[in-house]
């Protein structure tokens, strides 16, 4: 049993023996592993760098395609859109070329017509050459009785030039005849009537103006020269009448009147404003309405109720009717007697 152990320790010890022989082979074989794992790791290492690098440089291809696939659908888009405008181009062009196809249709069948219309105007010509010639002639003979129409209206104006003449003398004469006439209580000396330039409205008979009369500003109608006449004067002669006897609160109160040689000046109290001024400015409420009508009616109801002789006045209108302001409404006056009438 001893011996037993003895070989089994001496085969151990060989055994160990054999191994530390081994060792230094073993040790060459560890560090030739070792270096090898060594360089394996810097192999992977080296590989995932690479592989890095390798990913890196694919994420951006991946980006450079991306950019150049949208480049290629922005390219595609705008091919698209050129394709759209030459189809549009072309079929402007088809429809230009339509349209061009059809003026040279239209030239060529003008050109015929006018080449047939040719043929007809030179006898049109030829028969409207002998109208003409006809016209100048007949022009002609218009011209002569025109040049002596010319010669008789010439007379005539020379006429009218010496009845101007005689009628200027005339008024000459019936200014100095109505100078000459009655005194009557209405007549102002001129020289007490201060003109301004400002003029408040024109008419027919003359034109108004506002004045000054004993300090007072007054409305002064000027009656215009060309107008003057017996019959006028006459006229002015019976308005003056019918206004000096004419006294209410809605008739335009009247002052006095000239009576010289010079155009007659008649002299009314001076109002704010017409009636037709008024309307062209706004329109009036119900109770300026109801106000101004009842003042312009009572002014005539009492010309018609006049003593001895009732008066029509004849010519009562937007214009003729003037206002003045009561407190904050307007009021009426009825003016002009120039068509005003006794019955």
């Amino acid at each position: 049993m001893q011996d037993l152990r003895e070989e089994n320790l001496k085969r151990q010890l060989r055994e160990l023996q054999k191994q530390e022989g081994n060792w230094p082979e073993q040790m060459r074989k560890m560090r030739q592993r070792e270096e090898n794992s060594q360089r394996q790791l810097r192999e992977m290492q080296q590989r995932e760098e690479n592989s890095q690098r390798q990913l890196w440089e694919m994420q951006e291809r991946e980006e450079n395609s991306q950019r150049q696939l949208r480049e290629m659908q922005e390219r595609e888009e705008n091919s698209q859109r050129q394709l759209r405008e030459i189809q549009q181009r072309e079929e402007n062009s088809q429809r230009q070329l339509r349209e061009m196809q059809q003026r040279e249709e239209n030239s060529q069948r003008q050109l015929r017509e006018m080449q047939q219309r040719e043929g007809n105007s030179q006898r049109q010509q030829l028969r409207e050459m002998q109208q003409r010639e006809e016209n100048s002639q007949r022009q002609l003979r218009e011209m002569q009785q025109r040049e002596e129409n010319s010669q008789r209206q010439l007379r005539e104006m020379q006429q009218r030039e010496e009845n101007s003449q005689k009628a200027v003398e005339v008024n000459a004469a019936t200014r100095r005849k109505f100078t000459k006439a009655r005194y009557c209580d209405w007549i102002i000396a001129r020289r007490e009537i201060q003109m301004t330039d400002k003029c408040l409205g024109r008419g027919g008979w003359g034109s108004v103006y506002e004045g000054v009369y004993c300090g007072w500003a007054v409305a002064v109608k000027q009656i215009h020269d060309l107008i003057l006449s017996p019959h006028n004067i006459r006229l002015f002669n019976r308005e003056m009448e019918i206004a000096s006897k004419c006294h209410h609160p809605h008739l335009l109160q009247f002052i006095g009147a000239t009576n010289d040689e010079e155009s007659p000046l008649f002299v009314t109290e001076l109002m704010e404003n017409n009636l037709r001024t008024l309307l062209e400015q706004r329109q009036l409420s119900e109770r300026e309405i109801q106000t101004i009508s009842l003042d312009v009616a009572r002014g005539p109801n009492y010309l018609h109720h006049k003593k001895p002789v009732p008066i029509i006045h004849r010519d009562i209108s937007s214009v003729n009717v003037l206002l003045w302001r009561q407190g904050d409404q307007w009021r009426g006056k009825v003016s002009d007697y120039g068509t005003a009438n006794r019955t």
